[in-house]
């Protein structure tokens, strides 16, 4: 049977091209995937024939929704006012057992409720949460949250880690992955209430605890899930990026001052590919919205044809890896 995932065609800042070539070329690679755009459907059709100089394009439907919720707009308004946006009848497909994925590049509170309104949380999960892929020495560290849950109490930071370490163990088939709380110091009473609470029941888990994680050993290897309210994994979040681009823009400046250095930059074109594709967040497509029983991915705005083609992915391997499931028997025997 083949994987079916419905894909918000008007989401990201380049809609509805990047979501259309980021689904056909991922059908071009692989024939066991049906893939629902999402969106108007004559301006759908119009764009495939303009990119791709056809009108059918195997394995690939149109799923008509006339509606787009734009970024500005309230998600309680969006849920009052557009039942017939994209990422409502995206949802609604995935509700009604038509798709086993949802994939978006829009308004991420939108996709935040419409996915607790539509699909609800999985049995005994108190908030969702999202999470997001930081570059480390070996590998990816999964933070979360990185901007779902502003408020939040210690079960719900214990909860976090439980939907983390289960995701990390799906996404790159490592077992009891490493479970750390983001705090100010590595010492048990250093930091908030809330984290000093909630270290106590991480504690007394059967999770691979390693304790309290500093700003500085996020990028390391010391941890694979890193867990903190919704505010600080929000502005942590675009700090990274911040950074990063910041950092290539310098070094293109510093690289063209001086013959030298562009003769050297040449020599290391291979390694600085290397690294920019490890940093960057279109590698694995998008953050998993964990929590809601079902699979949804949340891409960035703006996103290109790659990380659509990566989410896609991503979906795919929480889908067949059983990922709902196998956080609802977690929690039961955990909380």
């Amino acid at each position: 049977m083949k994987f079916r995932v419905a894909i918000d065609a008007m989401g990201s800042d380049n809609a509805p091209d990047v979501e259309i070539i980021g689904s056909i070329e991922y059908l071009k690679k692989f024939d066991d995937t049906i893939i629902y755009l999402v969106g108007p459907k004559s301006l759908l059709e119009e764009k495939i024939c303009k990119i791709y100089n056809k009108r059918k394009i195997e394995n690939l439907e149109i799923f008509h929704a006339d509606e787009v919720i734009k970024t500005n707009e309230k998600p309680s308004d969006a849920l009052k006012y557009k039942k017939n946006s994209t990422i409502s009848v995206g949802l609604n497909l995935y509700k009604e057992n038509l798709v086993d994925a949802f994939i978006s590049a829009g308004h991420t509170g939108a996709v935040m409720a419409f996915s607790i309104f539509t699909i609800g949380r999985i049995q005994n999960v108190k908030r969702p949460a999202i999470g997001a892929l930081f570059p480390k020495i070996n590998g990816s560290n999964l933070v979360l949250d990185v901007g779902a849950n502003v408020d939040i109490s210690p079960q719900i930071l214990f909860q976090f880690g439980i939907l983390g370490s289960v995701f990390y163990s799906v996404l790159f088939d490592k077992e009891n992955p490493k479970v750390g709380i983001l705090s100010i110091g590595e010492e048990e009473v250093k930091g908030n209430q809330v984290v000093i609470e909630a270290r106590k029941l991480f504690e007394n888990s059967d999770l691979n605890f390693i304790g309290f994680i500093e700003g500085h050993e996020i990028l390391s290897d010391k941890a694979d899930v890193i867990v903190m309210d919704g505010f600080v994994g929000n502005t942590l979040l675009k700090f990274g990026e911040s950074v990063f681009f910041s950092l290539i823009r310098m070094l293109k400046m510093e690289v063209k001052k001086n013959p030298i250095y562009y003769f050297g930059a040449f020599l290391m074109k291979g390694a600085f590919e290397n690294i920019r594709k490890h940093a960057d967040f279109e590698e694995y497509g998008g953050a998993p919205l964990l929590g809601v029983n079902g699979n949804v991915i949340i891409c960035h705005g703006r996103s290109s044809y790659r990380a659509i083609f990566n989410a896609i992915n991503v979906s795919k391997k929480m889908f067949n890896q059983k990922l709902v499931q196998k956080i609802t028997e977690k929690l039961s025997r955990m909380g």
